[in-house]
């Protein structure tokens, strides 16, 4: 009898996932990324965890003791890998103090503590957004255990690890113990470094190449192909941190591997392109972070749907906290971009412009393009971004074919898994995402997401993500801060009822909902910070400042209660 997708098959996928050798998903649109043509009415024949076979519904025999999973109407690719990401950042405001330094507001080992508490968190949005694998290309020693941690974890992606970034630049607003990037100044520390590295079983080593005005050029480069020959010969592949096209070309012939980066100073030319294809190099696109910081700065927010609905609210929520934050604990320069945001967001999106250029004619080039997204970094938001950067690589001109192959087979590639990942093929991984919309015809149906198959083992999405009630409230205040309504009313059932303490009922269901909060939300200035906050149950107790909403600041003591999932009631109480 064929089953259909639900929480049964969730949970059954625990206990009978290798019992029950075989899975079978029946009907669905099969969308390769290994150059096979699209296949209607598909059967995905997985056993264990490994792909068995493919083939046509009715023209292909399925095991008699198979489970069958109805996926007819639905759309199969590939488990999408995110190439570039750091899991030592969290996204938020207060992740890089060396950009922006507000330690003295929250301290740095703070922000720290808060990303390991919400590591699983972390993991689990990356299989929500269809991400099953992912490359953490630099970061402190415990990435080594973050990766132990993953490996560990059924709803996590697969990870593989660089440990901290080798550089010729100190970095020591990054250093709380566990620095994620160690200057060297001689072979022999890179000698040391690159041998630490190696007794962890670093997947790659990373360099971060920062041209330093107390470090001429020549003398970077000589440690930069002295840390390149050391780590081949270890067998240990490595990536380089190189935006500008000089950086970028003595990378490639110094034996990198990959560049993690966008070459976004000038456009590349015919000598780069052609040393990119002798030596192979894998092209990391990485665009969507060039204005996440500046965005973040100047608050010139370009959110998509899916930040509000898998982005980790509590960093996402932080990056709005330059509107209350003391001026006097501001720096200097960010105070400047946020009172005329105008030029530097300029600056930013035209980094962007080079950068979506050079991707196009790298691209068309043939050279080997993986899709990245710098995830961890100040305005670029774990899993989310990943969609973010598709639509980029839409922008820029690529083909839905090739956004395809670069999201999956060459990730893949960096990871030195083509053999394991990257294709529904027979003999790989069954890492796949069941789609409910066809993503050749429009990007924005990469997140219209049924399921997610990692190892195996399928997730329905509703179940990925479970949020409790204080992100559910947390999820509403940073759509109220974005002014975006529409994420904003998706966290409030649409019997909402709003009251003023203790039962004057001041509104009852979605259309007044909306007409209220659209109104508010036309003022360009509206901003609510929370004060303090307590979590009783399904209730969550917010003491508020509003501000932009009246020409004085509003106080109010507000309860929310949670059900199923989204906000039922609300209580005021203005101070």
């Amino acid at each position: 009898m064929i089953k259909i997708l639900s929480c049964a098959i969730l949970s059954l996928s625990f206990s009978l996932s290798y019992g029950q050798n075989y899975k079978a998903l029946v009907g669905a649109t099969l969308i390769n990324s290994n150059g096979d043509k699209t296949v209607a009415e598909a059967v995905v024949l997985i056993k264990d965890n490994k792909i068995e076979k493919t083939g046509r519904q009715g023209k292909m025999k399925i095991p008699a003791n198979a489970e069958i999973i109805d996926v007819k109407g639905k759309y199969i690719i590939p488990g999408l890998i995110d190439s570039h990401v750091h899991f030592f950042q969290s996204g938020g405001l207060y992740t890089r103090p060396d950009a922006i330094d507000l330690r003295a507001v929250v301290p740095y080992e703070e922000e720290l503590s808060n990303i390991k508490k919400r590591l699983s968190r972390t993991f689990a949005s990356y299989l929500r957004a269809g991400v099953t694998s992912v490359a953490d290309v630099g970061g402190p020693m415990l990435n080594f255990d973050i990766r132990a941690e993953a490996a560990a974890t059924a709803l996590a992606p697969r990870v593989i690890v660089a440990g901290p970034l080798i550089s010729t630049v100190a970095n020591p607003k990054l250093d709380a113990g566990d620095p994620p990037i160690v200057k060297v100044a001689t072979t022999e520390e890179v000698d040391q470094l690159v041998q630490k590295l190696a007794d962890q079983k670093a997947d790659l080593i990373k360099i971060w190449f920062i041209v330093s005005p107390q470090l001429n050029f020549a003398d970077n480069l000589k440690l930069i192909q002295h840390t390149i020959n050391q780590s081949h010969a270890k067998g240990i592949r490595v990536a380089v941190h190189a935006t500008q096209l000089a950086t970028a070309k003595e990378s490639v012939k110094a034996g990198a591997d990959i560049l993690v980066h966008s070459v976004d100073d000038k456009e590349v030319d015919d000598e780069f392109i052609q040393l990119l294809k002798q030596h192979g190099t894998i092209y990391t696109s990485s665009i969507s972070v060039l204005d996440g910081y500046v965005r973040t700065f100047t608050q010139q927010f370009d959110f998509i749907p899916v930040d509000f609905a898998i982005a980790d609210p509590l960093f996402m929520g932080s990056l709005f906290d330059l509107k209350q934050i003391p001026a006097e604990q501001l720096p200097a320069n960010t105070k400047t971009m946020m009172a005329n945001p105008e030029q530097p967001l300029t600056n930013a999106l035209q980094r962007v412009e080079i950068a979506m250029k050079n991707l196009k004619k790298l691209q068309d080039a043939g050279v080997i393009i993986a899709t990245g997204t710098d995830a961890g970094n100040i305005g670029t938001l774990h899993a989310s971004s990943m969609h973010q950067e598709l639509a980029i690589m839409q922008k820029a001109g690529l083909s839905p074919n090739q956004i395809l192959i670069n999201s999956t087979l060459n990730g893949a590639k960096l990871m030195g898994k083509e053999k394991e990942l990257g294709s529904v093929t027979s003999g790989k991984l069954a890492d796949l995402v069941i789609l409910n919309a066809n993503p050749l015809e429009d990007i924005k149906n990469y997140s219209a997401i049924d399921a997610v198959m990692k190892d195996g083992k399928i997730f329905q999405v509703i179940n990925i993500l479970t949020p409790t009630p204080e992100e559910i409230v947390q999820r509403q205040l940073v759509a109220y801060n974005a002014h975006d309504l529409e994420s904003f009313l998706s966290v409030y059932s649409p019997d909402i009822k709003l009251y003023n303490f203790p039962q004057e009922l001041i509104l009852e269901g979605m259309d007044p909902m909306r007409d209220r909060y659209s109104t508010r939300f036309e003022s360009k200035n509206l901003h609510a910070e929370v004060l303090s906050r307590s979590v009783m149950g399904d209730y969550v107790i917010d003491h508020e400042r509003v501000t932009g909403m009246r020409a004085e600041k509003v106080e109010a003591t507000i309860i929310y209660h949670v059900s199923e999932g989204l906000i039922d009631k609300v209580w005021f109480i203005i101070r």
